[in-house]
């Protein structure tokens, strides 16, 4: 069985969100053709079955450098044979590779660097050329749109990109509940990041009109108020139940590092609506305006205030034919085994060069 070997800068138990989510997905996929092991960077050492975790010697511009990392690859990882599915962005890992001498990489690119500006400005042009070497085989993009409006990728050859959408596995327990019976409370997931945009979801908050459910990380805060409820380290099982039963799910992201979200492609998953802005990323895909849901115009809170109020007020038949849209959306383009097969005909392409 040929070998896969992931590399992330961050991964669990320390740091959660969705590219882990989508390395989790690949890694323990139980009907894989590959052999899969994760390679990434924590606050100590880590091992167990599927993945080894080194010590993080330092970071800079949100860019984690670990030596042990660095030198477990150069000592121990074949350059020929094994595959390298390098997570991006991730500079210092990019050159490393390319410099090391490793040959058969396959790269997730999950998003531009958006706020590191000055850095990047002097990186961008060797980013590019990077990318368009050799060593790396197949880049994959999470969405067309995505690739056509990234600042880098718009100059690697079309021949090198595969667009695949990040898909997820079915529900653990099919939600039975009649959409028209749906619980009224507005779903927000996400962690207190800057890119999330959560000034927007205090001032909804502070209003006081809707009913909230928050599942994430640092936001404790909004405990205080009263039609709100916060969950943090929820069990996966527990977490579906809570999408299954909201009206709708909220994304307040202002930029384009929400590159695609999967919370979205979750909420597809149990039929619920979606509220998103209409950042020029995966996220304006995934969400189709008037069918799954409604786009706002990003970061303008009276906007996203009127779709809310919009999609509460619908009547019962066009919600209910909304809800089925949503699902209909994540049937045909989201589910995980399409995923897989898409990213292992890549492999196999890879392995067979």
């Amino acid at each position: 069985m040929k070998k896969v070997i992931h590399i992330y800068k961050t991964y669990k138990p320390f740091t959660h969100g969705g590219v882990e989510t989508y390395i989790d997905s690949i890694i323990n996929y139980k009907n894989s053709k590959f052999k899969h092991t994760l390679l990434s960077i924590g606050n100590i050492n880590h091992t167990n079955q599927k993945k080894k975790i080194f010590k993080k010697s330092f970071s800079i511009n949100s860019d984690t450098i670990s030596f042990q990392l660095f030198f477990y690859l150069y000592k121990n990882v074949d350059r020929k044979n094994n595959i390298l599915h390098l997570h991006t962005p991730w500079p210092s890992m990019e050159l490393f590779l390319n410099f090391a001498g490793f040959e058969n990489i396959v790269l997730t690119y999950h998003s531009d660097i958006v706020r590191q500006k000055l850095s990047n400005y002097f990186y961008k042009n060797i980013n590019i050329s990077l990318l368009k070497k050799n060593r790396i085989k197949k880049i994959i993009s999470t969405s067309n749109i995505y690739y056509k409006t990234s600042k880098i990728l718009k100059h690697i050859p079309r021949s090198k990109i595969k667009t695949i959408p990040i898909g997820i596995d079915n529900l653990s327990i099919p939600s039975k509940i009649p959409k028209n019976k749906k619980l009224k409370y507005i779903l927000f997931i996400g962690s207190n990041r800057s890119y999330k945009g959560i000034s927007l979801l205090e001032r909804l908050i502070k209003k006081g009109n809707f009913t909230i459910i928050i599942i994430g990380s640092n936001l404790k805060k909004f405990k205080q108020y009263k039609n709100v409820n916060v969950y943090e380290n929820i069990a996966d099982i527990d977490k579906e139940k809570l999408i299954s039963n909201a009206y709708l799910l909220l994304m307040t992201s202002i930029s384009r590092n929400e590159a695609f979200g999967i919370v979205l492609v979750e909420a597809l998953r149990s039929g619920v609506p979606l509220i998103s802005p209409n950042i020029n990323s995966g996220v304006s895909w995934i969400n189709k305006h008037n069918e799954t849901g409604f786009q706002y115009r990003t970061g303008n809170f009276d906007d996203m205030l009127e779709k809310i109020h919009k999609l509460m007020r619908i009547d019962k038949k066009s919600y209910n034919q909304m809800c089925k849209n949503a699902h209909a959306r994540y049937e045909k383009y989201f589910k995980l085994n399409i995923m897989i097969k898409k990213i292992e005909d890549v492999y196999s392409s890879v392995s067979n060069s």
